[in-house]
């Protein structure tokens, strides 16, 4: 039997220390969308990096727990289809209070249009 590959995103993939999420706070770009704002700052690797927060404002943990899932896994499809690793971006999803009451379609949509932004910008400015 084959084995499955798993489509986890790996650890050197995410950001996770204070002080990676502060880098980008500091020296990113911010992205506005409906359901999060996006920081995102170069990262001199090969490979792009996402941190993912979530406030008690939005809401109790199961609700932000759920909320960043649905964020890496959007941010999981989207990856290939635009190329977001060969950027060599951090990226930092702040998401929203508003998203709790949002639909996965329309939060990936979102994400989606905001992570495209990104993208774009980042292969026109050096």
């Amino acid at each position: 039997m084959e084995r499955l590959r798993s489509e986890a995103l790996p650890k050197e993939r995410r950001l996770a220390k204070r002080r990676e999420f502060v880098r980008v706070y500091d020296t990113g770009r911010k992205h506005f969308s409906r359901y999060s704002v996006l920081f995102v700052a170069p990262n001199g690797l090969p490979h792009s990096r996402i941190g993912i927060t979530a406030t008690k404002k939005t809401g109790k943990a199961n609700v932000r727990n759920r909320l960043k899932r649905w964020t890496r896994e959007v941010y999981r499809r989207q990856r290939e289809p635009l190329g977001i690793d060969a950027s060599g971006l951090d990226i930092v999803v702040n998401v929203k209070p508003n998203a709790v009451t949002t639909t996965f379609e329309d939060y990936g949509r979102d994400l989606t249009r905001a992570l495209e932004r990104v993208v774009t910008e980042s292969r026109r400015t050096p």
